[in-house]
Parts: structure tokens; sequence; C-alpha cells
């Protein structure tokens, strides 16, 4: 079968999202599975220099940042990130911009014939490729296709078994951000067990770098680093001054003295606090590919990248219809918490319309806490509540909101429930003052959709 347009390509890919936990994440036998798809493909990503990222909070913002900052240098930058808000493309991005329908629609005809292999897998010959390893193969193949000089990678679930931890190449470029505890039921359900997932992306003889962690998170990166001769560097927000010699190795003296680290992240138009840690993340990884590979950081241009840095979903504020509109993807305790503390430190005293929904098997509870955290039961930033859901069918698999009224329940005061999204979000835009929207990405994604559809919105 030929695929001729964008929406048969979607199609196509939809037959392969999984309708079960146990598909979407299957382990070691997923990995192998993936490994040997791209095996059939020629092994693309054995040909690109990768920088892969791990972590439970501030992948998404820190893999853009870093692809924004090597782009700012002259590099050809090819970014893949997950999961996408509105369209697949997202995922499949070369300097900044999604790749066209028309190529898109090329690449996967290109790739069908793996895709539809029927010796299957050696390893998992009776099951088929699931819609995210597909993808993952997609964009290491068109990433080496497009010869580009970096592709920055973002895992999906984990990392050990991720699908995107094929690369046996030693320069690969391991970066963890913030590790804490979410997905439990998969990754385990202590901060150490959850960390060695996320630590194995390490590669043998390789190295890494990873944010400031909790103690018992750095004890197990320190040790699988060490397992694989690898090295391992910690780069640290909170002072210019050397940490064990590894925020300093990082960042090196070219951004040290006067300051000047600080100077460049202060400049970042990204809101919220926690984006600060993931720029200076992201800011160490890029000057540490320019010790290794020889390039000199242009310091301007990196300004630049901050001054006018936006990644959508993420503490992402707009003008609708006049109205100040908040959207931001926190979907687990550590990110709601960063969150709302940046949102009050923002907007001191300010009330706000929250529009909430949270994907089910998430630790709702805890975030609902966090929210509306005062002993009183009143809430710091909050007027007006609307529990609402979704439901996506175009992701790596199918995503249910949990029961808005079991949500409802939940809460120590008055709240409105409205199941359907979008008579939810039509009512929560007649409120008076300012509207917040989180508790899922995939809520985000979808209003987008609803905005995106709407013509009659005015969005600024």
């Amino acid at each position: 079968m030929i695929i001729k347009t964008f929406k048969q390509a979607e199609a196509f890919l939809a037959l392969h999202i999984p309708k079960t936990s146990e598909t979407t994440f299957p382990g070691e036998i997923g990995l192998e599975r993936a490994k040997d798809f791209l095996h059939l493909l020629g092994d693309p990503q054995e040909k690109l220099k990768i920088i892969h990222v791990a972590g439970t909070s501030g992948k998404g913002s820190t893999c853009y940042l870093i692809s924004s900052l090597l782009g700012s240098q002259g590099f050809k930058v090819g970014l893949h990130q997950s999961p996408h808000l509105i369209d697949v493309r997202e995922r499949f991005q070369i300097g900044g911009q999604n790749i066209s329908e028309k190529e898109f629609v090329f690449y996967l005809n290109k790739i069908a014939p793996a895709i539809n292999h029927k010796g299957g897998s050696r390893h998992a010959p009776t099951t088929k490729l699931t819609y995210f390893e597909i993808l993952v193969g997609l964009a290491f193949y068109i990433f080496a296709d497009k010869k580009v000089d970096f592709a920055v990678i973002e895992t999906g679930l984990g990392g050990w078994y991720d699908g995107t931890n094929v690369v046996e190449r030693s320069d690969k470029l391991s970066v963890l951000t913030k590790i804490g505890l979410d997905h439990t039921a998969i990754l385990g359900k202590t901060l150490s067990k959850i960390a060695l997932q996320k630590a194995m992306i390490i590669n043998e003889n390789s190295q890494a770098i990873s944010i400031d962690q909790e103690p018992e998170v750095e004890k197990v990166i320190k040790k699988v680093a060490k397992e694989k001769n690898s090295q391992i560097f910690f780069v640290s927000l909170l002072s210019s001054q050397r940490r064990r010699g590894s925020s300093a190795f990082c960042l090196d003296s070219r951004f040290h003295g006067n300051d000047a680290v600080f100077q460049l992240i202060n400049k970042l138009n990204l809101p919220g606090d926690y984006q600060k840690e993931n720029a200076s993340l992201a800011l160490a990884t890029v000057n540490y590919l320019g010790r290794r590979d020889g390039f000199k950081i242009d310091k301007k241009n990196v300004g630049a990248v901050f001054q006018t840095a936006h990644f959508p979903g993420r503490f992402d504020i707009k003008k609708i219809n006049n109205k100040t509109v908040i959207f931001d993807g926190a979907h687990n305790p550590q990110k709601m918490e960063a969150f709302i503390s940046s949102l009050v430190k923002k907007y001191p005293g300010k009330k706000f319309n929250f529009l909430l929904a949270f994907k089910k098997g998430k630790d709702y509870k805890e975030m609902l806490k966090i929210i509306i955290s005062r002993r009183d039961g009143a809430c710091p930033v909050c007027t007006k509540i609307i529990i609402t859901s979704f439901l996506t069918e175009n992701q790596d698999m199918v995503n249910a909101s949990e029961d808005p009224i079991v949500i409802g329940n939940q809460l120590n005061r008055s709240c409105v429930i409205i199941p359907n999204l979008k008579k939810a979000w039509e009512t929560i835009l007649k409120e008076d003052g300012p509207i917040v929207i989180t508790g899922s990405l995939y809520l985000v994604g979808e209003v987008f959709r609803l905005i995106k559809n709407n013509k009659a919105l005015k969005l600024t």
C-alpha cells in the first residue's frame, strides 16, 4: 500500500497505537524490537551525533533549549520530542521547524517495508511495532537522511527499555533532568528505582551531564556511570562555584567570572524558576559539546536564544479574547509544585480560574493538594475550579482522563464538573479573571485543538 496523503499517514499510524499499557510498555522485548526495526532501516541512529535526554521533569524544555542553542551556533539540528501537542510532525523538527506534510508522507513510505516486515522481530516475532517505536525509528531515519549535525532525542518513558535507547555510539551524550516520582507502576515506587531506569541511557565509555539531584538519585547515577566506565558531571544553578569540579568543567571559564552564566540565564524568556534550571543544564550541555568537538560558543547568540525562547504548553501565557490564559502541562506532583510556585511568584496575590483534568493513573490527589494547599481549606490561587475530561486517540497510546466526578469528590471545596471539554472550555472563557489550564499535557493539547478550530477566538 502506498500512502498518498497526510491523513492516510495518520490513519496508518493509528493502527499501531497500543490498547493496553502492557503492549505500550513491553520492557526489554520492546527495546529489542525497536533495535531490530532500526537495523532493517540501516541503523540510522549510529550515523548521528546524539544528545539523549531523560528525566522526570523538564525533558521537553531542556531538549528544546539544547536544540535552539546548537542551532544558534550555526549547526543543523534535529529534534525529536513526545508527546506532540497538536500535530505529529512536532516530533520531527529540523532547525526549529516541523518537516512538511509532504516530507512526512515521503519518509513514512520509505520505511513502510520495514514496518510491515513479515519476518517480525527475532526477539518478538508475534508482535508488531508500536506507534512510538515507529516514530522514533522515523526520526532517526529522517535526521540521518537530512544529515543533521546533531540530533536531540527525548525519551518517552523511563530510559532503560525506552524505544529511544538504541544508540551504541560512545560519543552519545546523555543528559538527565530532575528525577522524581512518576510512572511508579512501571518504573518503580522509589526514587532509587526510577533513577536507575533513567540513568541506564548512559552508554559504555561515554559522557553524561545531570542537573543537581536528590542524594539517593545522585548515588544511583554515579553507580551506573562507574559501572559503564563513563564520566558524569553535575550542574548546579545555585552557585557558580565549583561543585566537585563538575559544574565548572561543563560551563568552563568562558562562562565563568563576573557571573556571566547567570547573566545569560536571567535573560530567559520562559516563565518559571524551574526553566532557569533547565536552561542551565542546556547551556552546560552545549558548552560541553563545544569543548569536546572544538567549536566556540557565541555568547551573544546564546543570549538571543534565551530572550526569544517559547515552548508551547509549559507556562505558556496567551491572550484569548483579551483574557490572560496560562497553559501548563504539569502532570505529576513535582511539576505541579514547580508550576504553582512560579505562578504565585509571577502573579503575587492574583487568583485564577482553573480548568483541570488528569490522566488516569496519575497522582492527582497530591497535585490537588498543591493547587489548594492551605490548612483552612482556602485556595491561594483559585477563585473557581472546573473539572473536565479528555480522551486522546492520536498519541503513543489511548489516553483517558480520570473521572471528573471522582476528582471533584477529592476536593474540600466547591467545584464545577463539566465532563465535556468543549463545553468546559467555553464556560471558563466566560468567567471573570485570568485562567489556568493544567493537570495534563494532553488536556493542554486538546484545548489547543479547540482554539485552532475556532476562528472566532482572538488569540494573541
